[in-house]
């Protein structure tokens, strides 16, 4: 038997009186032996309550989130009388209680939690009342500053509140129950055939939340840890231990990951940036792999590997949209890695700066989501990998 999982619902989970008993139910015949459910607010209370404050105007940030608050307190009372109702033991923890776990910094409106504080609280306070055999539930998106006031953690925060809670107190299982069957290849509303994913790396995860799926909130996949099993299930399942999208690997969060790659060449090719135009300078790559793509006013660079570049620079020059080739060889690539490259800006300038002080000429840079290329001569590898590594840690 798993001993401790941490369960979160989301709004829509909760919309009605209806839906709430039916996610107690799923949390009461769960096998789990410990449990700490994390709400949202019910249906679209937030919104509600925002757009309120916004039609007063002038609101300070302090009384936003005390009034914003209010959808989650209320969802937390409200389950947890769902819990007792089904006979289950069952106490709420909302940032007026005693025990309030999560205390954050004093950003009203989009809070950064203390670790250290929230996981020193969520083992002096939470543990004992899940040894207890009681289940906490514990008001999604919400923090508590060292003043005591509310805080909010932003959109989709009740994810932060889950996955961090699910880390301090060492979880076994991060249940997030939403209204798919999981993780879908695409929005359903936009590709009716989306497909059914059973598990995703988290770094996949991470870019296909980043670039918008609304899924996860991508930033609180980096509290994750290594041995915890993270899924997404949907709320019609028959058991919250079972199915759903599982999310593996972790994120090495106290330093950035750092990959290198030689034998490259970049290949300018000088043309009108189309979707035509790429297409047939994709094809005639045939089935070299490609590691970075950037595009100029009348220019595309694409990095690949060595090897038949006489076939390849051929077969480029012969494409009728395309008005010049060249290319350059012994191309080197250092890929640096890390979620808070999305959130915290400055990553590139900083890798930027660090090279520049060691003299080494930057190629080209490109980035996608929480990863940056840098591409450089391939003799000036080491030397890069130096002068980025105390630039490249969060």
């Amino acid at each position: 038997m798993v001993s401790r999982a941490v369960i979160k619902f989301g709004g829509a989970d909760l919309a009605t009186g209806e839906r709430t008993a039916c996610a107690a139910r799923l949390v009461a015949d769960s096998t789990y032996k410990e449990k700490v459910v994390v709400v949202s607010a019910m249906g679209k209370t937030t919104d509600a309550l925002v757009g309120t404050v916004n039609q007063l105007g002038g609101v300070i940030d302090e009384d936003y989130a005390e009034i914003v608050s209010m959808g989650e307190r209320t969802s937390a009372r409200v389950f947890c009388s769902a819990l007792r109702a089904q006979g289950v033991k069952a106490e709420f923890i909302d940032p007026s209680s005693s025990n309030w776990p999560l205390i954050t910094d004093s950003c009203f409106r989009d809070a950064t939690p203390d670790e250290d504080q929230t996981r020193f609280r969520a083992k002096k306070y939470l543990a004992p009342i899940l040894a207890d055999g009681t289940v906490a539930v514990v008001c999604g998106f919400l923090g508590r500053d060292k003043d005591g006031r509310v805080t909010t953690l932003g959109r989709g925060g009740s994810d932060t509140t889950a996955l961090l809670l699910a880390n301090c107190l060492g979880a076994d299982d991060i249940v997030l129950v939403k209204e798919t069957l999981g993780v879908l290849s695409a929005d359903p509303e936009v590709v009716p055939n989306a497909r059914f994913l059973d598990t995703l790396d988290i770094r996949e995860a991470f870019d296909l939340m980043q670039g918008g799926a609304k899924i996860v909130k991508p930033e609180a996949l980096k509290y994750k840890l290594s041995n915890q099993r993270l899924r997404v299930v949907s709320f019609g399942c028959q058991s919250l231990a079972e199915g759903g999208t599982e999310i593996t690997g972790s994120f090495n969060i106290d330093s950035a990951e750092t990959e290198t790659r030689m034998g490259l060449i970049s290949i300018n090719v000088i043309c009108e940036v189309s979707s035509d135009n790429l297409r047939e300078a994709f094809a005639a790559l045939g089935d070299k792999p490609i590691y970075g793509v950037s595009s100029g006013k009348q220019s595309i660079t694409i990095f690949t590997t060595n090897g038949d570049v006489n076939a390849v620079m051929n077969r480029l020059h012969n494409i009728a949209g395309i008005k010049a080739i060249s290319h350059r060889e012994k191309v080197a690539m250092l890929q640096i890695s890390h979620p808070s490259f999305i959130d915290s800006p400055g990553g590139v300038a900083r890798i930027s700066s660090a090279l520049s002080t060691a003299e080494i000429n930057i190629l080209e840079v490109t980035t996608s989501k929480a990863t940056i290329n840098v591409f450089i001569e391939e003799n000036q590898l080491k030397n890069a990998k130096e002068a980025i590594r105390d630039a490249a840690e969060a």
